[in-house]
C-alpha cells in the first residue's frame, strides 16, 4: 500500500511538473501576422554655386581660347551622386556698363558630358570646367577684370 501511495505521489508530481511546463510555454509563446511599411525618400535638388576665380586663374581675353568656369555642387541627399551632364545657359557680365553682355558667350564646343562625384550630404570642392566661355575679339578694355556668370544646370544619378 505504501508503494501504491509513493507511485501515486510520484505520478501526481510528474503531472504537476508537465502541467507547469505547458503553462510556462503558453505564457511565453506568441505569434501573429500582418504587414509592415517602408517609404522611399524624395530626392533633393543639387545646388550649384558659382566660385569666382582669383586673378591668377583668369583665363578670358579677347579672341582667346574658351575660358574656364568654376563652381561647387551641394548634395543634400543621403547618397553620393555622380553628375554626368551640364547644360549651359546664357552667360552675363557683372559689369554691363563697361562690358556689355554681348561680349561673352558659351563656346560651341563647351563640354556637356562630365563625371563629377559629390559625396552624400556634402558640398563638393571647386570644380573647374575647361573650354566654356568665349570673350569676343572686339571686347572693350572695360571687360578687363570683369567676372562673368555662366548659368549651368547639372544632371546626374546616385552612385
Amino acid at each position: 500500500m505504501r508503494l501504491k501511495k509513493v507511485l501515486i505521489g510520484a505520478a501526481a508530481a510528474t503531472a504537476l511538473m508537465v502541467a507547469s511546463v505547458g503553462v510556462g510555454y503558453a505564457v511565453w509563446s506568441a505569434s501573429g501576422s500582418g504587414a509592415g511599411a517602408g517609404r522611399a525618400l524624395t530626392a533633393q535638388n543639387l545646388v550649384v554655386t558659382a566660385v569666382t576665380p582669383g586673378a591668377a586663374a583668369a583665363s578670358l581675353y579677347p579672341g582667346g581660347p574658351a575660358g574656364w568656369v568654376y563652381f561647387t555642387i551641394q548634395n543634400p541627399n543621403p547618397y553620393a551622386v555622380t553628375v554626368t551632364g551640364l547644360h549651359w545657359g546664357t552667360p552675363t557680365s557683372t559689369d554691363t556698363v563697361n562690358c556689355p553682355n554681348a561680349n561673352i558667350s558659351v563656346d560651341v564646343n563647351a563640354p556637356t558630358a562630365v563625371s563629377l562625384g559629390v559625396a552624400a550630404n556634402s558640398t563638393s570642392g571647386t570644380f573647374q570646367v575647361f573650354g566654356v566661355l568665349d570673350l569676343a575679339k572686339t571686347a572693350p578694355d572695360g571687360c578687363q577684370g570683369v567676372v562673368f556668370d555662366a548659368p549651368v544646370t547639372v544632371t546626374g544619378a546616385q552612385q
